[in-house]
């Protein structure tokens, strides 16, 4: 057995960030980082807009580019020196040109819609997974008496959003782009599960759901038979909470192996193949030599808007314009290392607060009937409020004759 065995038992402790991956894997990461020095975050600034401007580099510069550019300028050469009537003829079809560039438009822009919604879905159930890994630190906190169990749930909950976030990356945790070696280093986990996990043929994040319902099981257990119905409460909240952490990463799982129809990107390329031919045929005899230019800016322009809805689509990998998963592990291992950490600080009962504000057992600002001790009524005299009818002697009613 490792050394690093019982290593999920130590405080989780706060120290520098780890840096990503080297090379590509990590850009997004690699680019946030922030330091203390002014002079390290001018550095991180101006690579931040270097890192953009090849992201932008990437998106648009390929071989097609110098295709339209020789395309263009033959056809504004035929155009304006060949003059075959077919030609004039298609130059002069202008309003079927904006009819085509219409339809193309719509299609463009409802394509990067859907890639926007899929982008929009992961970061949902993103902010999902955020809330329930917290929610279950807290609710081990509040649950389960055993404090080795306690601490166990809660670097379960931070084990499975790093494990989330190497699944939906195609990777493992134990891969050295990922953060196993981070966490092991920050006793979260142990050596000897790390490589537990490493094994698992299926999903890795379901083994920290199968981990989380054992130390339930088990605290809940220890517990005794008292309070069978505070027990069977506290399994429901907990169970419900896993539920939704594993319905959260079977959404993020389906948005990542669910692309567009290929069919919808092929009629999408043909309409768009067929919209610029025709339109620099029409543009050519207004503008002339700047024609090559003209199609190349719009063509340009509509392949950065393809590039950002095809980033979108799957938006849970390295580039510039998907979810910064590095951040939401990063923020769930602070939270949650701060729900440990407030849970030892406390030194009273979070039901009733600090002593000194506890109020009095009764006092007669709360009560409902004023202390009537001493008074007539507290030897057992009639009473309106008690539903005792009035006496005779009651100066309120009237002497009967």
């Amino acid at each position: 057995m490792s050394n690093g065995t019982n290593r999920w038992l130590q405080p989780v402790r706060d120290g520098p960030t780890e840096p990503g991956s080297p090379g590509e894997k990590q850009p997004y990461h690699d680019m946030n980082e922030t330091s203390a020095d002014s002079s390290t975050d001018s550095g991180d600034a101006w690579k931040r807009w270097l890192h953009k401007l090849e992201f932008l580099k990437e998106m648009i510069v390929g071989v097609d580019l110098l295709v339209v550019v020789i395309a263009a300028s033959v056809v504004t050469f035929c155009v304006n020196h060949v003059g075959n009537e077919w030609i004039s003829f298609i130059s002069d079809s202008k309003p079927a040109i904006a009819t085509l560039g219409a339809f193309y438009s719509f299609a463009l822009v409802f394509r990067t819609n859907i890639c926007y919604s899929r982008w929009w879905e992961g970061r949902v159930l993103w902010g999902t997974i955020i809330v329930c890994t917290i929610r279950m630190a807290q609710q081990a906190h509040l649950w389960i008496k055993e404090p080795v169990l306690v601490k166990r749930l809660s670097c379960l909950a931070i084990i499975f959003a790093y494990c989330c976030k190497a699944q939906l990356r195609g990777m493992g945790i134990e891969d050295e782009s990922e953060d196993g070696a981070k966490l092991l280093r920050k006793g979260v986990i142990s050596q000897e599960e790390l490589d537990m996990i490493a094994t698992q043929s299926g999903w890795q994040p379901y083994y920290c759901i199968d981990a989380m319902r054992a130390a339930i099981s088990e605290g809940l257990t220890a517990e005794g038979k008292n309070d069978e119905w505070k027990k069977n409460a506290a399994q429901a909240a907990m169970e419900e909470t896993i539920c939704t952490l594993a319905n959260s990463i079977g959404g993020c799982i389906r948005v990542r192996s669910t692309g567009l129809p290929v069919a919808y990107d092929d009629i999408l390329n043909t309409t768009g193949a067929i919209f610029f031919t025709a339109a620099c045929l029409a543009w050519a005899p207004g503008a002339g030599l700047y024609n090559p230019f003209v199609v190349l800016i719009v063509y340009t322009i509509v392949k950065m808007i393809i590039g950002v809805g095809s980033d979108m689509e799957d938006p849970f990998g390295h580039d510039e314009s998907d979810l910064p998963l590095e951040k939401f592990c990063e923020e769930v291992d602070k939270q949650i290392t701060a729900v440990d950490e407030r849970a030892k600080l406390i030194t009273f009962d979070l039901a009733y607060g600090p002593a000194s504000h506890i109020p009095s057992e009764r006092s007669s600002s709360y009560s409902t009937f004023p202390n009537r001790r001493g008074s007539p009524l507290a030897n057992g005299d009639n009473d309106v409020e008690s539903g005792q009818m009035s006496s005779e002697t009651d100066r309120l009613v009237p002497a009967q004759s």
